[in-house]
Protein backbone atom coordinates (compact mmCIF):
# COMPACT_ATOMS: atom_id res chain seq x y z
CA UNK A 1 0.00 0.00 0.00
CA UNK A 2 1.23 3.30 -0.75
CA UNK A 3 1.74 5.84 1.94
CA UNK A 4 -0.55 7.99 0.84
CA UNK A 5 -3.33 5.81 0.35
CA UNK A 6 -2.33 4.40 3.99
CA UNK A 7 -2.62 7.85 5.29
CA UNK A 8 -5.54 8.71 3.68
CA UNK A 9 -7.95 5.64 5.52
CA UNK A 10 -7.86 7.57 8.62
CA UNK A 11 -5.37 5.50 10.68
CA UNK A 12 -4.15 8.92 11.69
CA UNK A 13 -8.00 9.39 13.78
CA UNK A 14 -8.09 5.57 14.25
CA UNK A 15 -5.08 6.05 16.53
CA UNK A 16 -6.72 7.37 19.13
CA UNK A 17 -10.05 5.07 19.35
CA UNK A 18 -7.76 2.89 22.16
CA UNK A 19 -6.51 5.80 24.32
CA UNK A 20 -9.16 5.86 26.82
CA UNK A 21 -9.24 2.55 28.30
CA UNK A 22 -5.24 3.22 28.34
CA UNK A 23 -5.82 6.20 30.31
CA UNK A 24 -8.34 4.33 32.84
CA UNK A 25 -11.52 5.69 33.72
CA UNK A 26 -12.11 9.28 34.31
CA UNK A 27 -8.61 10.40 32.81
CA UNK A 28 -8.27 12.25 30.11
CA UNK A 29 -7.30 10.03 27.02
CA UNK A 30 -4.37 13.02 25.89
CA UNK A 31 -2.54 12.27 29.55
CA UNK A 32 -2.03 9.04 28.21
CA UNK A 33 1.19 6.99 28.15
CA UNK A 34 1.48 7.75 24.45
CA UNK A 35 1.10 11.38 24.62
CA UNK A 36 4.54 12.64 23.58
CA UNK A 37 5.45 9.60 21.92
CA UNK A 38 3.22 7.69 19.51
CA UNK A 39 0.84 11.16 19.24
CA UNK A 40 1.75 14.70 20.79
CA UNK A 41 -0.25 17.59 22.85
CA UNK A 42 1.17 20.84 23.56
CA UNK A 43 1.47 19.63 27.16
CA UNK A 44 3.31 16.83 25.99
CA UNK A 45 5.58 17.07 22.45
CA UNK A 46 7.80 14.62 23.43
CA UNK A 47 11.07 14.92 20.99
CA UNK A 48 9.14 17.69 19.28
CA UNK A 49 8.95 20.55 21.97
CA UNK A 50 10.57 23.56 19.97
CA UNK A 51 7.66 22.47 17.42
CA UNK A 52 4.60 23.12 19.24
CA UNK A 53 3.42 26.56 17.83
CA UNK A 54 3.62 25.00 14.36
CA UNK A 55 1.97 21.97 14.69
CA UNK A 56 -0.65 21.49 17.51
CA UNK A 57 -4.23 22.51 16.12
CA UNK A 58 -6.01 25.40 17.52
CA UNK A 59 -9.86 24.77 17.68
CA UNK A 60 -12.49 27.83 17.39
CA UNK A 61 -16.03 26.60 17.89
CA UNK A 62 -19.56 29.23 16.84
CA UNK A 63 -23.05 28.78 15.84
CA UNK A 64 -22.53 24.48 15.67
CA UNK A 65 -19.22 25.04 13.71
CA UNK A 66 -15.62 24.07 14.17
CA UNK A 67 -12.69 25.59 12.50
CA UNK A 68 -9.57 24.30 12.89
CA UNK A 69 -6.31 25.75 12.38
CA UNK A 70 -2.53 24.43 11.83
CA UNK A 71 -0.41 27.61 12.24
CA UNK A 72 2.42 26.00 9.88
CA UNK A 73 4.08 26.70 6.85
CA UNK A 74 3.04 24.21 3.82
CA UNK A 75 6.81 24.18 1.79
CA UNK A 76 5.36 22.41 -0.86
CA UNK A 77 5.55 18.42 -1.01
CA UNK A 78 8.97 18.90 1.35
CA UNK A 79 6.88 19.89 4.64
CA UNK A 80 3.63 20.47 5.33
CA UNK A 81 0.41 19.18 7.46
CA UNK A 82 -1.20 16.53 5.63
CA UNK A 83 -4.43 16.93 7.20
CA UNK A 84 -7.17 17.28 9.83
CA UNK A 85 -9.48 15.49 11.27
CA UNK A 86 -12.32 16.36 13.90
CA UNK A 87 -13.32 13.59 16.35
CA UNK A 88 -16.16 13.04 19.15
CA UNK A 89 -15.97 12.56 22.36
CA UNK A 90 -16.09 8.76 21.46
CA UNK A 91 -13.30 9.21 18.75
CA UNK A 92 -15.90 8.87 15.89
CA UNK A 93 -15.08 11.04 12.34
CA UNK A 94 -16.95 13.97 12.20
CA UNK A 95 -15.03 15.03 9.06
CA UNK A 96 -11.29 15.53 7.56
CA UNK A 97 -10.08 17.54 5.24
CA UNK A 98 -6.85 16.73 3.11
CA UNK A 99 -4.28 19.19 2.00
CA UNK A 100 -2.65 19.52 -0.93
CA UNK A 101 0.44 21.84 -0.28
CA UNK A 102 0.33 23.68 -2.93
CA UNK A 103 -2.37 25.57 -2.96
CA UNK A 104 -4.25 25.15 0.68
CA UNK A 105 -3.62 26.45 4.20
CA UNK A 106 -3.99 24.15 7.22
CA UNK A 107 -7.66 25.73 7.82
CA UNK A 108 -10.41 23.37 7.81
CA UNK A 109 -14.04 24.06 8.95
CA UNK A 110 -16.32 21.48 10.39
CA UNK A 111 -20.45 21.25 11.05
CA UNK A 112 -20.67 19.41 14.21
CA UNK A 113 -23.87 16.88 14.82
CA UNK A 114 -27.11 18.73 15.80
CA UNK A 115 -27.46 19.79 19.39
CA UNK A 116 -23.57 18.29 19.95
CA UNK A 117 -22.22 18.62 23.25
CA UNK A 118 -18.60 17.18 24.72
CA UNK A 119 -15.94 16.73 24.05
CA UNK A 120 -14.06 17.19 20.31
CA UNK A 121 -10.67 16.14 19.41
CA UNK A 122 -8.75 18.16 16.27
CA UNK A 123 -6.14 15.54 14.80
CA UNK A 124 -2.90 17.45 12.54
CA UNK A 125 -0.79 14.97 10.76
CA UNK A 126 2.34 17.16 9.71
CA UNK A 127 4.94 14.76 7.45
CA UNK A 128 7.99 15.34 8.97
CA UNK A 129 6.34 15.90 12.82
CA UNK A 130 3.83 13.11 12.64
CA UNK A 131 0.76 13.30 14.59
CA UNK A 132 -0.57 16.24 16.83
CA UNK A 133 -3.87 16.56 18.77
CA UNK A 134 -5.83 18.73 20.22
CA UNK A 135 -9.19 18.80 22.40
CA UNK A 136 -11.64 21.55 23.41
CA UNK A 137 -15.14 21.47 24.82
CA UNK A 138 -18.58 22.42 22.73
Amino acid sequence: MKRRDFIRTGVAGGLLTGLAPLAGAGTDPLESPLAGGVFYTAAHPGRWARKVGGHAPRITTAGGRVKVVTKHGMHGYKHYIVKHQLLDADFKLIGERMFDPDKDEAESEYALPAGYKGRIYALSLCNKHDLWVTAAEV
